[in-house]
């Protein structure tokens, strides 16, 4: 990587982890109460609101380490109401997206110690990131867990759309190839 990325490529992570939270709150806005809140059949936990939930911890954990230039995503807040009201999800996702969207691209550089728990009870370590680096893990981490929701969804039978937890990287080459099929 270079020291310095084009501004076009930095405002563009923000926007597409923007984009992924507004989808994930479309989703959430026609879902009943229930198909958002239930847990996962045969599950003491996991359920569609559990995962939105997940997703929203861990930008609430990156955005308030912005600040002091060091992120814990283990210290999540959990709050249990991000997964089991849809009014307080839908709040949470404006908020971060409100939050995202002031990012600068300066800063987007900026860099980070990300703290990882590995099991080992007094073993925290401490791993260099950027805010950049970080947008890039957040849109994968967001993805993953939103093909866990539609896999749920749709064992439901609840289509959360087609496009729904593909990864940009996956939509782009079948983009790509059906375009050479033709």
């Amino acid at each position: 990587m270079t020291a310095r990325m084009p501004t076009r490529a930095t405002d563009a992570l923000a926007r597409s982890n923007i984009e992924f939270l507004r989808q994930g709150r479309e989703l959430i806005e026609r879902l009943s109460d229930g198909d958002f809140a239930d847990l996962a059949p045969g599950s003491s936990r996991g359920g569609v609101g559990a995962h939105f939930r997940h997703v929203l911890d861990h930008y609430v954990c990156f955005l308030r380490g912005i600040e002091g230039g060091t992120v814990d995503y283990d210290l999540r807040d959990r709050a249990l109401d991000l997964e089991r009201v849809r009014a307080s999800a839908v709040a949470k996702i404006d908020e971060t997206c409100g939050a995202l969207g002031d990012l600068s691209p300066s800063a987007l550089l900026r860099p980070l110690a990300i703290l990882v728990d590995c099991a080992e009870p007094a073993e925290r370590l401490a791993s260099p990131s950027t805010i950049a680096r970080e947008l890039q893990f957040l849109v994968s981490h967001t993805v993953h867990h939103y093909a866990v929701i539609a896999a749920l969804l749709r064992a439901r039978g609840i289509e959360p759309g087609v496009d729904f937890g593909v990864a940009p990287s996956t939509l782009k080459y079948e983009r790509g190839n059906a375009l050479c099929a033709r």
